[in-house]
């Protein structure tokens, strides 16, 4: 029974499950290459190193290190966080718009870390997560009757925990956190209609 309904889950959110899927296998290479706590081995694999953007023309770490995890908790917590609620507004969305969605989030996240903590190594889909939270606060915003009062109550829970441990946690990007959250919040103008 749990097999059919993750069937019919992945055929629903395809889009989250292939993000997934390549989220696992490139921390498996990178673990199987020096390791995802290395950091020679992050900026070789396309970690967000801000110095490697503007002074080498490296953009392209704006997207590779939303799919990068340093750690296997870190790698838990996100692929989990993206299981829950990136499927939801993957419904919500629609797929395509999704994935871009995701994707935007992720980036723009990666920028607001570029401006503001410019000396970090940074990796992560939490740019993306917190954009999915925007997606959320926007949904209870706007459209109360897609969420139920509990759910509301929830994830405003969910989102108060996570900015206080994105506040507390020295090794946790504020910047990629509240931009992708406010980025999501914004973009969910022009994705959910």
């Amino acid at each position: 029974m749990r097999k059919r309904n993750l069937i019919e889950k992945y055929k629903r959110t395809p889009v989250t499950f292939s993000l997934l899927g390549i989220i696992i296998v490139y921390f498996i290479i990178m673990t199987l290459n020096g390791g995802t706590t290395n950091t020679e081995t992050l900026v070789k694999f396309g970690a967000l190193y801000p110095p490697l953007v503007l002074f080498y023309g490296e953009y392209y770490r704006l997207i590779t290190s939303v799919f990068i995890h340093i750690g296997i908790m870190h790698l838990f917590f996100n692929s989990y966080a993206l299981y829950i609620f990136g499927t939801q507004i993957e419904r919500v969305m629609g797929k395509m718009k999704y994935l871009i969605f995701f994707l935007l989030t992720g980036i723009g996240g990666n920028i607001v870390t570029f401006f503001f903590s410019f000396e970090t190594i940074s990796a992560g889909a939490s740019g993306s997560l917190f954009g999915i939270l925007g997606a959320f606060v926007y949904l209870i915003q706007h459209h109360k009757n897609m969420i139920t009062p509990q759910g509301r109550k929830s994830i405003l829970k969910l989102l108060g925990l996570n900015l206080i441990i994105t506040f507390i946690s020295p090794s946790i990007s504020i910047t990629a956190h509240l931009g992708g959250l406010i980025i999501g919040y914004l973009l969910s103008y022009i994705f959910i209609k």
